[in-house]
Parts: C-alpha cells; sequence; structure tokens
C-alpha cells in the first residue's frame, strides 16, 4: 500500500497502490493537502492499481473533494475497475465525482455531471424519487 504522486502540466496525479483503507487514509488526505499548499487545484487519482476501497477510504475521498472544491480545484478519479465502480455507483457517489477510464489527468478540471449517461448508457436518475426497484 502506497500512493504516488505525479506531475502532468498542471495536474496533479496520485496514483493508489494496493488498497485504500483505514490504515492509510490519512497519508492520502497529506498528499492532496500538501499539493493545495503547493498551488495545486487540478488532481487526479488513479485507481489502475487498487484492488479494494473501505468505507474509510471513500470517507476519505469525499473529505479530500470537498478540500479540494474549496480551494477552486477540481477532482477526476481514474481506472476504477469493474468492482471499484459498482461501488461508486451503489453508494451514489458516481454523482459527486468525476470518473474517467481513460487514466488521461487532461480532462481533470471538468466537473462530475451526474446527469451525463452511466457506462452502460442508462441515463442516470434526476432524484431519489426516480430510483425505485
Amino acid at each position: 500500500m502506497s500512493f504516488r504522486s505525479t506531475r502532468q502540466g498542471d495536474t496533479v496525479v496520485i496514483g493508489v497502490e494496493g488498497q485504500l483503507v483505514a490504515g492509510n487514509r490519512q497519508q492520502l488526505r497529506e498528499a492532496v493537502t500538501g499539493e493545495i499548499e503547493r498551488g495545486a487545484r487540478s488532481f487526479v487519482i488513479d485507481f489502475a492499481d487498487t484492488g479494494y476501497v473501505d468505507s474509510a477510504g471513500l470517507g476519505a475521498l469525499v473529505s479530500i473533494s470537498k478540500r479540494i472544491r474549496e480551494s477552486n480545484g477540481a477532482l477526476r478519479l481514474t481506472n476504477l475497475n469493474e468492482d471499484l465502480r459498482t461501488l461508486f455507483e451503489l453508494t451514489r457517489l458516481d454523482t459527486l465525482f468525476a470518473l474517467d477510464d481513460s487514466g488521461s489527468g487532461v480532462a481533470a478540471d471538468r466537473p462530475a455531471n451526474p446527469t451525463a449517461p452511466r457506462s452502460d448508457g442508462a441515463p442516470r436518475p434526476r432524484s431519489d424519487d426516480d430510483v425505485r426497484a
């Protein structure tokens, strides 16, 4: 479990290697906070080498997202495997985060679009009332 941070132009790309769990969530927060303090505003968190995210990890991502927005920045999550993408959809966090499968940091400044079509082509629900089994 580790994080690697690189720059692609003005975008900071943080790779999560292994798992994002309670035991390492603070390291990710500190990495993002340090970059914000150095002036970074565009972030990509790359999950290409991530196998698992627990509820504490999700909470850390929400906290990081808020901190980035407060500094007028943007965050994009990339390379989520099928299980992670399903986790974000089930928790409806796919409406909070901009999810991208390309792995490119180029689009990191685009905000999430909760009404954009889902990866399976179906439109996203507009409210909780529209989500019924």
